[in-house]
């Protein structure tokens, strides 16, 4: 193994680098369109420029040790501290709370630029980690000297600032003051051992003795020649370094790991991921030995935070937590990194639930470059699965190279918790919806009705104060209070809004934006910050016992870091490496998702929330960022969408692309978001087309209407004989479309409406229900919806209608579908006037009539819908022979519930005078189906709730004639009564 280096020459390495804080401005605040949470928000922002005050002043931390008195010469001052005491007045030992050390012997070898073969060995023993180096000019004979001393010192925090603790100096050593060639480092004396050396043939050895309780640290030297007045040092660093008391680490996996606990090595197993009774030992009460890994190109040097937490829990509900102490360790660009990533492994680490970590990075500071190094920020691992906010000791930042612009003591910082490995496994109690063997347990899309919800806005309001108590609203365990309001509206499965640690984004338009992609945000937990996984989890178990799927919203593309433009700080992935994880976008940053780094951090992310949370697909926001390379140009084929919809993992769940800027999407969008018959799509030309139709009341819309109703076969049908790749010729079921009427992001129905009058508003809000739940695919709606007069009788009527006709409604095939669709003239006879130049406003009605064809004869659905502001009469189309219309719903009219019985007439027969010529109302829809007509010219008895409610099976059997079997298309009661 490599040993580690610096980047200072040994002569100057005693002096500390002063450094003048540029005033650069980074991170974001910003307001929000979605619902805030009550907590954190303002300290997950970044803030504004502040300087660091803390009251009081920060306060003198006590020494870890003396350095050593002069030995023959003036040494320094005995006041003076060594970098690595932790700031907050905490020993190194009280923040690691340190146990047994590793006592496993490891080795590093490194070749110095005269050719000598440097080892180094480490070895706890008794309390003390003994340290032997070993100097072998075998290979050299020319260049072997008859006298050789080390020059040394030893540091933690900064490598430009050497210690010397005095129980660790061998004898014999000697203090070099500045300007006396060694610079303040120590010289001791080698000794020629015969019997030393890579093969045996003898080399110069010195050992040391380091009391395990300044561990870690590291050793530094280069190797002295008295003789010639020269030093020996490595090549590509300017000293060797020897870590003590951790070891170099891991490049694999990226993030904190648990790879030892109490000396029961877990490497051969991939780590230690939490107590799941694999090892005898249990984490939560030995020592453990955490590898941490973050990757960063252009860095070049790193510095581990770890902090120590006062308590698991926080004082107050939205209060974030409170540390200790922190402890700082810099990274050898040698031994500590492996191409781009670094990683150091630290043993002896205890109680690991109230330790936190994060980084510090530091480079070339040339904006146009690309970067935005500022080691004074502490960085959040982008690959922590536990984020929380922490407010952190007086003088945390003391051991920080330079001091950052903005840093207000009062401020929380987010760090990585290490508590996810010593939490108890998660039980799911079966209700996990995992995917085994292939198969996924995901219900079929045509069987699907979405509803999105955001957990801060679904849990509060006027609606939710009856059913969600004061604790859990604006939580996660607020959705399971109003769990009936999502099942009596028909929900098959649940959009939930994102639940990764968020902030307010770069600009209001941007509404919450992610900070941490792989971590609950700690907001929404009612039990405090290290509460939220356990929390979200509950709430995910208890839609999957409810029938329910949850299918997460996910962004990769703008974050709440912000820009050059917004005042602020440094918090993750901008301060590691901004010109590798971002590319410049319009208003910000956005997400470099072409770049393969950043490509393989999203499917980290993904097969995290799916392994540890069990969501059954992703909604994936602003998707068109997935389809550009690394330079922003847009591609036919763009990897990363490829690499999701191939993925063993994720190919079997539902991954659904939400587009909000088509012109960044291949060939113009005309085929949609690139696919491979595996991905789906938020039909966003639903959405314009049938609000400009129904809200706006366009002419010449009707083409365009009937489309999507049918399942817009522009986006989804096969076309292979365009020269089109792949991925874009591919057909798909018109199940893969959703169709929404209003914006992701639980955006009400008023917004689209835009009206001040409630009968109109109202009026619009139920035709457009009506229309989502007819047209093929699968219908969205947003959780506000649901809290309009009328919409959630309606919705359970529409849902119970759409499960009864779903061969009709959304057939398994566009292009060959077992159903005819037919469109009718208002007039009567003809098709409707597709070009718009007829002025009669009557003409632009539509109607059209879903039909069984050949193999469901008598089976048929009819839909109306008049976008006018006053009444309209048509002609209906002809039902099949031998059968009637039965009014299922007109929103001009009040939907059927339990209590209401039969004061209506929906769900009866339509009366002879309106079978012909029908009324719709003022911006109406009405839904009809054809019944056999009985003796008495109705369809039987059962009052019209449970001829809204139970319509007839999508696929009736047959009669002994093949036609209309007795008591078909009757309600259940009916159908009993006439075979008695």
């Amino acid at each position: 193994m490599m040993m580690q280096g610096n980047i200072q020459a040994p002569a100057r390495i005693h002096r500390p680098r002063a450094g003048v804080a540029p005033a650069q401005r980074v991170s974001a605040r910003a307001g929000s369109n979605r619902a805030q949470p009550a907590a954190y928000a303002p300290h997950l922002s970044g803030a504004g420029p502040s300087p660091l005050t803390p009251a009081g002043g920060p306060r003198q931390p006590a020494p870890l040790c003396n350095p050593l008195p002069a030995l023959g010469r003036a040494g320094p001052s005995s006041s003076q501290l060594p970098s690595w005491v932790p700031a907050a007045g905490s020993a190194a030992s009280a923040t690691l709370e340190r146990g047994a050390v590793d006592t496993s012997l490891t080795r590093y070898r490194r070749h110095s630029k005269a050719g000598a073969v440097v080892d180094a060995t480490c070895e706890a023993r008794d309390g003390k980690v003994v340290v032997r180096v070993t100097a072998s000019y075998v290979n050299v004979p020319h260049a072997a000297p008859t006298e050789l001393m080390l020059h040394w010192g030893m540091y933690r925090a900064s490598g430009t600032k050497w210690h010397h603790p005095k129980e660790a100096v061998p004898p014999d050593s000697t203090l070099e003051q500045a300007g006396g060639g060694g610079g303040g480092a120590m010289r001791t004396p080698m000794t020629w051992d015969s019997r030393a050396g890579p093969g045996g043939e003898g080399a110069w050895v010195l050992r040391f003795e380091v009391p395990a309780k300044l561990a870690p640290l590291h050793l530094a030297f280069a190797l002295y020649h008295p003789a010639t007045d020269k030093y020996d040092v490595p090549w590509r660093a300017p000293h060797f370094a020897v870590p003590v008391g951790m070891s170099a680490g891991s490049p694999e996996p990226l993030g904190a790991s648990v790879v030892a606990v109490n000396n029961s090595n877990t490497s051969g197993g991939g780590g230690y991921n939490g107590y799941n009774g694999n090892h005898h030992r249990d984490p939560r009460e030995t020592t453990c030995a955490v590898n941490f890994a973050v990757f960063s190109r252009h860095a070049s040097s790193l510095q581990l935070c770890l902090v120590r937490l006062e308590s698991a829990a926080a004082e107050g509900g939205g209060a974030p937590l409170v540390a200790q102490s922190v402890l700082e360790v810099v990274l050898d660009p040698l031994t500590n990194r492996t191409g781009d990533v670094w990683h150091v492994c630290v043993h002896g680490l205890k109680d690991l639930e109230t330790l936190c970590w994060a980084w510090r990075a530091d480079g070339e500071i040339l904006w146009q470059n690309g970067n935005r190094f500022h080691p004074g920020f502490m960085l959040m691992d982008p690959h922590a699965t536990r984020a929380v906010p922490v407010l952190l000791p007086p003088g945390a930042h003391k051991a920080a190279p330079r001091m950052a612009p903005s840093q207000d003591a009062g401020e929380p910082v987010l760090l990585g918790s290490l508590a996810a490995f010593v939490h108890a496994p998660f039980d799911w109690q079966g209700f996990h919806q995992a995917v085994r063997g292939g198969q996924s347990r995901v219900r079929a899309l045509e069987d699907s009705v979405v509803v999105e919800v955001d957990v801060a806005r679904f849990t509060t309001g006027r609606d939710a104060e009856a059913t969600v108590p004061p604790e859990h609203r604006g939580k996660y365990l607020g959705i399971l209070d109003r769990l009936d309001a999502l099942k009596a509206a028909g929900a098959t499965t649940v959009l939930l809004s994102p639940v990764c640690l968020s902030a307010p984004g770069p600009s209001p338009a941007a509404g919450r934006s992610p900070l941490a992609l792989l971590a609950p945000d700690p907001a929404f937990a009612v039990g405090g910050p290290l509460a939220a996984a356990a929390e979200l989890k509950t709430v995910i178990r208890g839609l999957h016992q409810a029938g329910l799927e949850v299918v997460l919203e996910v962004e990769f593309c703008v974050t709440a870091e912000g820009g050059d433009a917004s005042a602020g700080r440094l918090q993750g992935l901008r301060g590691l490496d901004h010109a590798v994880y971002y590319r410049d976008g319009v208003e910000a940053p956005v997400l470099n998702c072409g770049h393969p780094v950043v490509r393989q951090l999203v499917l980290s992310a993904l097969r995290h929330w799916v392994s540890e949370y069990r969501v059954d697909g992703f909604c994936f926001l602003n998707a068109e960022n997935l389809t550009q390379d690394k330079f922003g140009s847009v591609l036919d084929a763009p990897p990363l969408a490829e690499d999701i919809a191939g993925d063993p993992v994720l190919r079997d769940l539902k991954l659904v692309a939400a587009v909000s800027n088509p012109a960044l999407l291949p060939r113009l969008a005309e085929r949609g978001f690139p696919h491979w018959g595996v991905w789906q799509q938020v039909n966003d030309r639903y959405a314009a087309d049938l609000t400009s139709y129904l809200v706006g009341c366009q002419r010449g819309m009707l083409s365009a209407v009937a489309t999507r109703l049918t399942g817009s076969a522009d986006l989804f049908a096969p076309r292979w004989d365009a020269g089109l790749p792949g991925g874009l010729a591919a057909g798909r079921r018109a199940g893969f479309g959703l169709n929404a009427v209003t914006p992701l992001g639980d955006v009400p129905l008023a917004a689209v409406i835009d009206s001040e009058n409630t009968v109109r508003g109202d009026a619009l809000a139920r035709s457009l229900l009506v229309a989502q739940f007819v047209s093929a695919g699968q219908p969205l709606l947003a959780a506000t919806s649901l809290s309009r007069p009328g919409v959630p009788q309606l919705l359970a009527a529409l849902a119970a209608v759409r499960r009864g006709y779903r061969s009709l409604i959304c057939p398994a095939s566009i292009t060959e579908p077992e159903r005819e669709v037919a469109w009718h003239s208002p007039y009567g006879g003809g098709e409707p006037d597709w070009s718009g130049a007829n002025p009669d406003p009557a003409a632009n009605c539509v109607l059209l009539t879903l039909g069984g064809g050949p193999a469901r004869p008598g089976h048929m659905l009819a839909a109306g819908f008049n976008p006018h502001g006053e009444p309209m009469s048509v002609t209906l189309p002809r039902p099949p022979a031998g059968a009637v219309w039965r009014l299922l719903v007109d929103t001009s009219r009040p939907v059927p519930t339990a209590t209401a019985g039969g004061a209506s007439s929906l769900g009866a027969v339509l009366p002879p005078s309106e079978q012909t010529q029908y009324t719709l109302g003022p911006f109406g829809a009405v839904l009809l189906d054809a019944v056999p007509q009985t003796a008495g010219g109705a369809a039987g008895a059962g009052g019209p709730a449970a001829a809204a409610a139970a319509p007839r099976p999508a696929a009736p059997p047959a009669g002994p004639s093949g036609g209309l079997p007795p008591g078909y298309g009757m309600s259940p009661a009916a159908a009993a009564q006439r075979r008695h």
